[in-house]
């Protein structure tokens, strides 16, 4: 068993984006997420789960959809905490000027997150910082610019590609590296580097970002780890076919091919994420190393790490572009299908001290079941959907140690919308599990305490709440298969330096709870 596993874990499922605190610029920050550490102590919390934060491309807010498997998105940037700031006079009256304080103030009372305008006001601020540290730092060969240089070089594996590929979009107006120019599109050594020395001031901006990011994590973590806190964090079963990865490592995808999931009883159709292939045999050739080397880096943000779409591992549903091909699974034989999985598990798991969780919900073979009990990889108990063979609903405390238990996920309606919208049949069956009673359900905030009290009672050595279903609301963070504003821009509705004040009796009732379950 993983060390990791040895105690119970209590853990809230809250995006990085919807973290609220008084100095943000209209979303959550690697600072506002250090704050809400404190909130989440005082709650008996000690995992903290988010979503992807790799970057996005513009005009899109998906986590998923991601530019890069190892940068992380510099919107996650709290500006006003970058270290060298204060050495420029100039930036900080600009902060401070009236105008400036507006427009923040306008991001930051938004209901919901105005990706575009943050990304907006945040790159173009950058910027400048960073040609003031240019020309301050880089150019005078001080220690800060030691530093900022020893990270570039123990990050090239995947900054320089990442680099060089973001100046090119922006160069190329963000069309598909596909277009490119031929020297550029194959990924030339020799273009390359002609550009580099070309634009080498561009280049180490989006450098500079990426050091930036990681000096406010490495203290983010540092407070974590005083505090007793864990991190959870989450890495997408693919990337984007426009990111650096697909880009530099083309023979490992199949761009003819997107990826997707077969048809169920949630779409008669199948569904579409318009994302790469795999071409799994040169993935396979040096043992899956554009995974191992992100567990690595992941290593260095998180203890814990979510495979997304466990069973896509094992077999994959193919779309080809091509509509005369139909679509279908990448492997038929099952013991085939169990090979690739396990040889993937084993891999990722030799790669770095994290404990993989496999989401491994939906349409799953047996055998991917008995894989991860094999490996000892935890797999999701999602509490409304965990049912006997006699049809009722499986209590908390009958999960297997080697689990990690839940209400919900990001991807379904929180306890309190499905409690009003579910079958009165089946809301009788979940409150019996619940409650003991065979009787009609109450409304849900009579309920909603006795369903916390149930889920944290699993057996499971994990157990994650969602934040809505620990405050009982209706807010979604996305709605599958739809397209919004609505979807991944939800935020809290109190900055975290007021939420122990606003929100007192729920935190100490929350932290009598966990304290009970774990005696």
């Amino acid at each position: 068993m993983h060390p990791l596993l040895e105690k119970k874990h209590t853990g809230v499922l809250f995006p990085i984006f919807s973290m609220r605190s008084k100095n943000d610029w209209g979303i959550g920050d690697i600072s506002a997420m250090s704050l809400w550490f404190d909130a989440f102590k005082a709650m008996g919390i000690d995992l903290l789960q988010i979503l992807p934060i790799n970057e996005m491309p513009p005009g899109v807010s998906c986590p998923y959809t991601a530019l890069s498997a190892f940068a992380i998105d510099p919107i996650y940037v709290a500006v006003p905490e970058i270290e060298e700031l204060a050495q420029f006079p100039d930036l900080v009256k600009e902060i401070c000027s009236p105008a400036f304080r507006k427009e923040i103030r306008n991001l930051r009372r938004s209901k919901y997150v105005l990706y575009e305008e943050v990304r907006r006001l945040k790159f173009s601020f950058l910027w400048k910082i960073y040609t003031h540290f240019h020309e301050r730092h880089i150019l005078n060969d001080t220690p800060a610019a030691k530093d900022f240089f020893a990270f570039t070089k123990e990050n090239s594996a995947w900054l320089d590609d990442y680099a060089i590929f973001r100046r090119l979009k922006d160069t190329h107006s963000w069309s598909s590296w596909t277009h490119w120019e031929t020297p550029l599109k194959i990924h030339d050594g020799a273009a390359l580097n002609e550009l580099e020395g070309r634009e080498e001031n561009q280049i180490l901006y989006f450098k500079y970002m990426q050091w930036v990011v990681h000096r406010q994590w490495k203290k983010a973590r540092l407070k974590a780890s005083a505090l007793d806190m864990k991190i959870f964090g989450d890495l997408p079963f693919m990337v984007n076919q426009e990111s650096s990865d697909v880009w530099a490592r083309q023979a490992e995808f199949d761009i003819s091919k997107e990826v997707g999931a077969p048809p169920d009883a949630f779409s008669e159709t199948g569904q579409k994420w318009g994302l790469p292939a795999y071409n799994w045999p040169e993935t396979e050739k040096n043992n899956f190393d554009w995974w191992r080397s992100k567990v690595k880096k992941a290593a260095s943000f998180y203890d814990f790490f979510r495979i997304d779409h466990m069973v896509g591992f094992f077999r994959t549903w193919v779309i080809p572009h091509d509509a005369a091909h139909k679509a279908d699974f990448d492997i038929k034989d099952e013991n085939a299908q169990r090979e690739r999985g396990e040889r993937f598990l084993k891999a990722v798991i030799s790669a770095g001290p994290m404990l993989p969780v496999a989401e491994d919900l939906g349409l799953i073979p047996k055998f991917v079941y008995q894989s991860l009990a094999d490996l000892g990889v935890p797999g999701y108990k999602v509490m409304r959907w965990e049912k006997e063979k006699d049809g009722n609903y499986r209590s908390p405390e009958n999960y297997p140690r080697v689990s990690l238990a839940t209400t919900s996920t990001h991807d379904n309606e929180p306890l309190a919308d499905w409690w009003d919208t579910v079958d009165h049949i089946e809301k009788k069956l979940f409150w019996k599990m619940v409650s003991g009673e065979d009787s009609k359900p109450p409304a849900f905030h009579k309920a909603h305490w006795q369903c916390l009290r149930k889920i944290l009672k699993a057996a499971s050595a994990i157990v994650i709440i969602p934040m809505q279903d620990i405050l009982g609301v209706k807010d979604r963070i996305n709605t599958p298969s739809t397209l919004g504003p609505l979807n991944w821009t939800w935020r809290f509705n109190a900055p975290a330096e007021y939420f122990l004040k606003k929100h007192t009796a729920l935190a100490c009732e929350f932290k009598k709870l966990v304290g009970e379950e774990r005696k």
